[in-house]
């Protein structure tokens, strides 16, 4: 027991000392309960971190529960910034103490306090992102994720980072139902194409991307570590407060912030990884390909172009003389924290990036500032700013010209390049690398600063500002060279773009919460204003026989002035609109969500500028009711449906107006003379309007045994109407194109589910989860007078692979469906036929039934729009260390193989040609060795099943334990190993089944698609 001494002095003069005595016996009383209190009590203390990789987890809430479960108001704190927590003046005696964070599940400890003692808990939380308990990121604000009425789904900045990728949208992939992710490329720097609940337009399909409030249509500049979380909103109650901009879903992504009296905490996160071809493509050898190109010759009346196939000793696998081991590495420094006046996170990180395929490669640096300040009273500003320079080489563009390439020529000889252009089109694909000169690069300010007003009355207010600002530059150099006739450049060339693309926004908000002191009613409203302008402008010129090669002569006055040329284009455009939305509970069971925005647009008709996009969403927290209060493992049960009008604005900005082509001149009359003309080249429309999307979305959250298992369901229905479509008019009109009308829909709907389980069994942590959706697209409408719409098409003859109809997916592919091999010139005798067929070539199905082959009999052969997509994942954990494995899949894609289908010349062949007819009864699948003609038109020989199962993401790490971290003063330390694209399991013999394309009529077509890399890393988190 501590002793208290007291030193008595002897009262002064003139004073009785009985008062003092009684005064000093009452001081003396109070002072020793005290301290005898003080020796009864102890306290409890610990860290709170993330169950899988040990990450602190700072503001994580503590309190000491009583007999009733209930958190005793005295006895709670929260955590510092290295997660650590310290709660006093405990009674002693035996407690239960819980530790809660925002989207992770609660955890209970029992722990004994014993006067005087310390008391150690630590908590090792389980992410649990579907517990409705925790605050979503919405339109224009947070909710309460058991208040959310709409399709929402979040998906944290961790899993994120499981990936070594600089792109957030490749690492979104299989994270979210009901979400497709595409690779666009597997160049370096390269996005990804993403597909919310279908697609639903035959112009642009991709979602909205708000970033810290900034509405963006790409987001290939974030940094994956600076991502704190991203919510993807899919129905019409969630999407529909950003009107005409959410008909392709939106996805928010928030970045880190710091707080408010949190101290510091300083992280470095680096990794360093090697990237590979994840798979080869068969291609036969140099004495095959030679045995191949006779039979060409035999089949076409040519000589022979080998004397003896079996003499070739040369066999080059272009492969291997084009592609290689390339590094990745990234370095990211950050610090988080703030004081009562300042919350900051600033960043820095630099990634650098070579490709599989030499002469490519990325290099980025970012920089975010993300602060927050308190002006004292109701008034808070705050940025968040994000730099960006970026720099990389363009690849030269050879991946299907090194499956081409002719096989019998060694690629040098002697220190010069060979000719490989004999007898094939594709050339010598290592000096087109060699003298490729494609460099790209910019700079990129995206951000925004705001005010926030916590004014009386529960009302707050809020204006932010955003901009835009990329600076972008492109130079493409052919120097001086000569390969082959074929292959050679005479004269030196300098291409050189220049483009910027500016944009801002500006929005007012003001909310108003109520909730009632029954705590009865609870209600939040929004309304707002905001102001948008988009300009972009690209200028580039060309110039010949420049003074060197090297970069530094890279300008255009380098130049000399024949020939050259300079073109210039540029567009823009305005919105305003309003916004308002009210989110109501009565006793946290019965919600209401009514939203409803008015844009205004200047990319649409004067007769139709604005439009008004309304929805509505109900809820009912079941779980909350008095009757299930006899069902203890049921933790959430919530039923909701939402239906909704939303828009979709991305179409060219002059599609309402008629175009003039200025560039028609002529030379011309008795005099010659250069006679400058114009054109009418298409006709305006002022009645043009919004594409709307009517959406109705039924749902069901669920979790039960404490959110250990997590449920969600969903079934949508998604009509696109108006979609914008050029309409055939009459020739007499006389414009080269036919105008926009609103005239199409397509309907998407299909089911969606995810599932998750987590919990802990002694020291063993894990997690589980599922997702998965079925996609059905149907064409309803095309518009009067368009029975079909043709795209895609390659570059030979097929000038369509592509066909939109009513009654079928978008984009179906469209050609012959092939029967079989004619083996004799009897089975042609007796067969519908195309005219000229000879044995051995392909048999094509009359589907009409009139005795003949013609274009009439082209079908439907697939579509690549996949049936069912899917990603399921597990996270493991134990004494430190953790692994964490991500699949996604697909079902049901179909893709054209258009590698093996174009033929100009005598290409390298793939194996699956020595299969090929070469007598009756050899072949009923390949056909006898041509090129081009018949056996290359567009049929089922080259549409092929692109379903997959991919091990996305394969990581392992382990977490220093504390006491031998912080001798070196380090709070947290973890070492892993990752892996990416590790292995893709598909009946598709290209290098990869995910083949995407720019456009939404004619995707899916394997031109030589830049292959998807498979990636080790090894990599180290620390925090100080």
């Amino acid at each position: 027991m501590n002793m208290v001494t007291l030193r008595l002095r002897p009262p002064a003069a003139g004073l009785s000392a009985r008062p003092v005595r009684r005064l000093l016996a009452v001081l003396a009383l109070v002072l020793g309960g005290a301290v005898a209190a003080q020796a009864q009590t102890g306290q409890i203390a610990g860290v709170v971190t993330d169950s899988l990789d040990a990450t602190t987890l700072p503001a994580a809430s503590v309190v000491v529960l009583d007999d009733d479960g209930q958190a005793i108001p005295t006895l709670g704190a929260s955590t510092g910034a290295v997660g650590e927590y310290e709660i006093r003046g405990v009674p002693a005696g035996a407690y239960t103490v819980r530790a809660s964070f925002i989207g992770y599940a609660p955890q209970e400890r029992a722990v004994v306090v014993r006067a005087g003692e310390t008391a150690m808990a630590d908590f090792a939380l389980v992410f649990a992102d579907a517990s409705l308990g925790e605050l979503v990121v919405v339109g224009y604000g947070e909710q309460r994720r058991r208040d959310v009425t709409g399709a929402v789904s979040s998906v944290s900045g961790e899993e994120l980072a499981e990936q070594a990728t600089p792109s957030v949208a490749q690492a979104l992939q299989g994270r979210v139902a009901g979400v497709q992710v595409t690779p666009s490329s597997g160049a370096p720097g390269s996005g990804a194409q993403i597909r919310i609940r279908g697609v639903g337009t035959l112009n642009n399909a991709s979602p909205l991307y708000v970033v810290d409030g900034l509405l963006l249509d790409d987001i290939d500049f974030l940094n994956p570590n600076d991502v704190e979380s991203i919510e993807v909103l899919k129905d019409a109650s969630a999407t529909a407060i950003y009107g005409s901009r959410g008909a392709n879903g939106v996805i928010l992504i928030t970045t880190k912030k710091g707080g408010f009296e949190a101290g510091t905490t300083v992280s470095v996160d680096v990794y360093n990884g090697v990237q590979s071809l994840q798979r080869e493509i068969a291609l036969v050898s140099g004495a095959e390909y030679a045995q191949l190109a006779n039979e060409l010759a035999a089949n076409t009346g040519l000589d022979p172009f080998f004397a003896d196939p079996s003499a070739v000793v040369t066999s080059t696998d272009w492969q291997d003389q084009v592609y290689q081991t390339a590094p990745i590495r990234n370095l990211t420094v950050s610090a988080r924290g703030g004081n009562e006046n300042i919350s900051y996170y600033v960043s820095g990180d630099v990634i650098s990036q070579d490709g599989i395929l030499q002469g490519s490669s990325y290099q980025r640096a970012t920089l975010r500032l993300n602060n927050e300040y308190r002006l004292g009273g109701a008034a808070q500003i705050g940025h968040n700013i994000n730099l960006i320079y970026r720099d990389g080489e363009r690849s030269a563009g050879v991946v299907r010209a090194a499956l081409l390439a002719d096989p019998t020529v060694a690629p040098m000889t002697d220190g010069v390049f060979n000719d490989a252009g004999v007898r094939s089109s594709a050339g010598n694909p290592a000096a087109s690398i060699f003298y490729n000169r494609n460099d790209e690069g910019g700079f990129r300010l995206a951000g925004n600063v705001f005010l926030d007003l916590d004014l009386p009355e529960g009302i707050g207010f809020r204006s932010n500002f955003a901009v835009d600002l990329d600076d972008a530059e492109y130079k493409n150099f052919v120097p001086v060279f000569l390969v082959s006739p074929t292959q050679q450049n005479e004269t030196s060339r300098l291409l050189v773009e220049q483009g910027n693309t500016d944009t801002w926004l500006w929005e007012n908000t003001l909310t108003y919460d109520l909730l009632t002191p029954d705590d009865r009613h609870r209600l939040d409203v929004l309304g707002g204003f905001t102001l948008q302008s988009y300009y972009t402008e690209e200028i580039r010129g060309r110039r010949q026989n420049l003074i060197g090669e090297d970069p530094s002569f890279w300008y255009l006055r380098a130049g000399e002035e024949d020939g050259q040329t300079v073109e210039d284009e540029a567009s823009s455009w305005t919105m305003q609109s309003y916004l308002a939305r009210a989110n109501y509970s009565f006793l946290d069971r019965y919600l209401a969500t009514v939203s409803v925005r008015v844009d205004g647009s200047s990319r649409f008709g004067e007769n139709n500028r604005y439009g008004t996009f309304p929805s509505i969403g109900l809820g009912w927290n079941v779980a909350d009711e008095p009757f299930m209060d006899g069902v203890p493992y049921v933790s959430a049960f919530k039923l909701r449906g939402s239906y909704g009008r939303i828009g979709n604005d991305k179409i060219d900005p002059y599609a309402s107006l008629a175009l003039v082509d200025n560039n028609l001149n002529a030379v011309f009359g008795g005099d010659p003379t250069l006679n400058f003309g114009q054109t009418l080249t298409s006709l305006a429309n002022p009645d043009i309007q919004w594409e709307s999307v009517v959406q109705t979305d039924v749902g069901l959250d669920a979790a039960f045994f404490d959110d250990r298992l997590t449920a969600t369901f969903d079934y949508y229905r998604r009509d696109t109407e108006d979609i914008l479509v050029r309409v055939p008019i009459p020739d007499y009109v006389g414009s080269a194109q036919n105008p926009f009308v609103n005239a199409a829909s397509v309907r998407n709907s299909g089911f969606e589910t995810s599932l998750g389980l987590s919990g802990t069994a002694g020291d063993f942590l894990y997690g589980v989860r599922f997702n998965g959706s079925t996609i059905h697209n149907e064409v309803l409408a095309l518009g009067e007078g368009n029975e079909e719409i043709l795209a895609g098409g390659l570059g030979n003859e097929v000038t369509n692979t592509n066909r939109t109809i009513v009654g079928e997916p978008i984009g179906s592919f469209y050609g012959f469906q092939v029967e079989g091999v004619f083996q004799t010139q009897e089975e042609i005798d007796n067969a519908p036929t195309r005219g000229g067929e000879r044995p051995g070539d392909l048999r094509f199905a009359d589907t009409n039934g009139d005795g003949t082959v013609t274009n009439d009999d082209k079908v439907n052969l697939g579509s690549p729009i996949p049936d069912y997509t899917l990603g399921f994942g597990v996270d493991l954990g134990w004494n430190g260390f953790d692994v964490s494995a991500a699949f996604t899949g697909s079902i049901g894609a179909d893709v054209y193989n258009a590698r093996t289908s174009v033929r100009f010349g005598v290409e390298n062949y793939e194996e699956s040609f020595l299969d090929r007819w070469t007598g009756p009864g050899t072949s009923d699948t390949e056909p006898r060795i041509t090129n081009a003609g018949h056996n290359f038109l567009a049929s089922s020989r080259f549409v092929e099943d692109a379903s997959f199962l991919k091990l996305q993401t394969l990581q392992v790490g382990y977490a220093i334990p504390a006491q031998y971290a912080n001798r070196i003063r380090v709070d947290r330390a973890r070492i892993y190993v990752s892996g990416t694209n590790l292995f893709t399991l598909t009946g598709y013999d290209g290098y990869t089944p995910e083949i995407g394309g720019s456009s939404v009529l004619g995707p899916g077509i394997d031109n030589g698609v830049y292959p998807i890399a498979r990636t080790i890393t090894v990599g180290l988190n620390l925090s100080f």
